[in-house]
């Protein structure tokens, strides 16, 4: 068969990035032979894909403001080949052209707005249908889009590879792109998801929802009836998406209070469909923290946000480097030997001393800033001299007395201003300097848990810190020390967390360590949706209808007709019939539901990465370039796997593509799209 095929699994977000690097590629230099590039999406919305189906319940939001929100590689990105500039919107710019066209004001948003996410999948659907026709006014490009589920890969004798269809005949594969986003696990055996779906199917009157998704079809009425008690299995953005389906998307509303002393304050009317009440858990008992207001987002093309991002002072890469270097324990993987390094012991204290550098920069101003940086360089020193173990207060000391000198000497003229910039334009802040004291601890554990405390004393105090949250959220990312210092850091410096963590930069201690403790505060403190969502949350929290009084740490266990969650640090027991799961699952290529990653493991074309000795995170085993390694050791290629696959080998994977930022994303894609097309378009390697 001839010409050069590429094929690509997967049609969301991922599958329209690598249409976009084709078409630009493909444009800037025609092929030599014919190129016919196949797309599997296994629901046929090309574009959206499942997680951003432009048809799903229009009660969830994504966790992005919308300038920052990217369909195609810019001048930051990794490539030589750039379409037109208005090819290359960002989600904020198409909106708005969306609007002027037709008027409907779903899609009249700004910069800083937190779009719902079927408006994503619009955006999508329209963007990937552009790159689709681009590249097939090119001579000799076919594009062949395939509403099909690819369910196995099979070595070829005229091209490497078949891809086979669910439905429809096999695909010859010169390269292939797998980007198949989010799927659903069989329950893997000795797990608390396999002991619930057991007692689930041998007892009639319990029922056990491993997903819930699709929203419209997994929670209906018929699954979680109205005004019966559901437990839910989570607190973080899938769990939010339940929530508000569940409520507003049963037709309860939001109305604003009418009150001065609270401003911005939600009230929910029930409208009776909903179950009652919403028994919401999870490990730390709190929902991810609200997104602030992105003051960075200061204008639709995000060009901006660049510019206003938090450069790091501790936790750099080169510091990284030399720790390892120094200090870090050798450990020989698949993707070569490495000197390893503890998350806890060597990079957490620089984590919370980044994060007081920002907090206290923002607080008191610049020059106070470089006063606390000039007082903790000999500690800082001390702490990478040694390889980092040793108390997080001792590495904290300066800072204290820095700030402890400002309390007894009071605030000179720049540091007046600054505080005051803080604490005049939010709500609710204190006045008292010394209420603002950085107490790291505070920031990981923000409610506390108290002996002998009640779920109505954790309710009480989840309310009151997420009332706080709200306020500090309100006033944004540059403005408020807390949220400053969250984006700052925990956002970012993403690239740095990478830079010490993916591809086994950490021991397999601590590995397992970070992905239970330290990645969850990521997710908690920086990585929530906005605050017009975690206003409904609040409000359905202070409304009852969403019961958090099991507070942390909950046991969830089969009872006859169903289950009781039980919280030990509260003491209080519910008991439910219906428990959904309320975390998307993470990927097991073993356990996968859909047959393609169970089939590509017994054809030995990939394996589970392992940190040796015994860690395995759940993601595939690849290269830096992220090709797969197969059973037997080799690599091919002409086979490269993104996204949710590779999670928790390299981390941040799933993220959307952002403008302007070096999008590690869209770098991925553009690799995989001028390794994919050179065959086809070099003239050396034509022959």
């Amino acid at each position: 068969m001839t010409g050069h095929r590429l094929v690509i699994v997967g049609g969301g977000p991922g599958g329209t990035y690598a249409m976009e690097r084709l078409a630009a590629l493909l444009s800037a230099a025609p092929p030599r032979i014919p190129v016919h590039i196949t797309v599997f999406e296994l629901n046929g919305r090309f574009g959206a894909g499942s997680t951003h189906d432009d048809q799903q319940v229009w009660t969830s939001y994504l966790n992005r403001v919308a300038s920052q929100i990217a369909f195609a590689s810019d001048e930051s990105n990794q490539t030589d080949a750039l379409l037109p500039r208005q090819l290359r919107p960002t989600f904020v710019e198409w909106s708005q052209d969306r609007f002027r066209a037709t008027g409907d004001s779903r899609f009249d948003l700004g910069p800083q707005d937190v779009p719902r996410r079927y408006l994503h999948g619009h955006a999508l659907r329209d963007m990937f249908g552009r790159y689709a026709e681009l590249l097939r006014a090119i001579p000799d490009v076919h594009v062949d889009l395939r509403a099909d589920e690819a369910v196995d890969i099979s070595p070829s004798a005229e091209h490497p590879y078949l891809v086979h269809g669910k439905t429809t005949a096999p695909v010859p594969a010169d390269h292939i792109l797998l980007v198949t986003g989010h799927s659903r696990n069989a329950p893997a055996p000795g797990t608390r998801a396999a002991r619930l779906a057991e007692h689930a199917s041998t007892d009639p009157r319990a029922r056990y929802l491993p997903s819930p998704y699709p929203l419209a079809t997994q929670l209906d009425e018929a699954a979680v009836p109205p005004g019966e008690p559901l437990g839910l299995l989570g607190l973080g953005l899938t769990a939010i998406d339940a929530i508000l389906h569940l409520t507003e998307g049963r037709g309860g509303q939001f109305v604003e209070e009418d009150d001065p002393s609270r401003p911005r304050r939600l009230r929910y009317v029930p409208s009776g469909r909903e179950p009652m009440p919403i028994i919401a858990v999870s490990p730390s008992g709190m929902f991810t923290s609200s997104r602030a207001e992105n003051r960075k987002a200061a204008d639709q093309t995000g060009l901006g946000h660049a510019a206003l991002e938090h450069r790091p002072v501790f936790l750099t890469v080169p510091v990284i480097e030399r720790l390892r270097a120094e200090h870090g324990v050798p450990a020989n993987l698949p993707t070569g030997p490495v000197r390893q390094l503890d998350f806890a012991t060597q990079l957490f204290p620089l984590v919370v001393l980044e994060l007081a550098e920002v907090y206290y920069r923002t607080l008191l101003g610049d020059r106070f800033g470089d006063r606390l940086r000039a007082a903790v360089a000999d500690r800082y020193e001390e702490f990478l001299l040694l390889g980092g173990p040793g108390p997080i207060d001792r590495l904290l000391e300066p800072v204290t007395r820095c700030f402890d000198t400002v309390l007894a000497e009071g605030l000179d003229e720049d540091q007046a201003a600054a505080f005051r910039r803080v604490v005049d334009n939010a709500y609710g802040h204190s006045r008292d300097l010394a209420d603002h004291r950085f107490v790291w601890r505070r920031w990981f554990e923000p409610v506390e848990r108290v002996p002998g405390m009640t779920g109505d004393d954790w309710r009480s105090a989840l309310i009151v810190h997420m009332r706080q949250d709200h306020a500090a959220a309100a006033q944004g990312n540059l403005d408020n020390p807390v949220k400053a210092a969250c984006d700052g850091v925990w956002r970012d410096l993403r690239s740095v967390f990478s830079a010490a963590i993916d591809f086994g930069g950490l021991t397999a201690r601590s590995q397992r360590e970070f992905v239970r403790r330290h990645l969850r505060y990521y997710t908690r403190m920086s990585n929530g949706t906005g605050l017009e969502p975690m206003r409904r949350i609040l409000a359905l929290v202070e409304a009852g209808v969403v019961d958090v009084r099991i507070g942390p740490e909950p046991d969830v266990a089969p009872v006859p007709g169903g289950f009781r969650i039980s919280g030990p640090v509260t003491g209080e027991t519910r008991e439910v019939a219906v428990v959904a799961e309320g975390r998307a699952h993470p990927f097991d290529a073993e356990h996968d539901l859909r047959p393609l990653y169970p089939n590509l493991l017994r054809r030995g074309l990939i394996r589970r990465w392992r940190n040796p000795p015994d860690f395995e995170p759940g993601g595939l085993d690849v290269t830096r370039e992220f090709h797969p390694v197969r059973a037997d050791g080799t690599v091919d290629d002409r086979l490269t796997v993104l996204g949710n696959p590779v999670e928790g080998v390299a981390y941040f994977q799933l993220s959307a593509a952002r403008p302007h930022s070096g999008s590690s994303v869209l770098d991925n894609i553009a690799r995989w799209a001028g390794h994919a097309v050179r065959a086809a378009t070099d003239e050396r390697e034509t022959a």
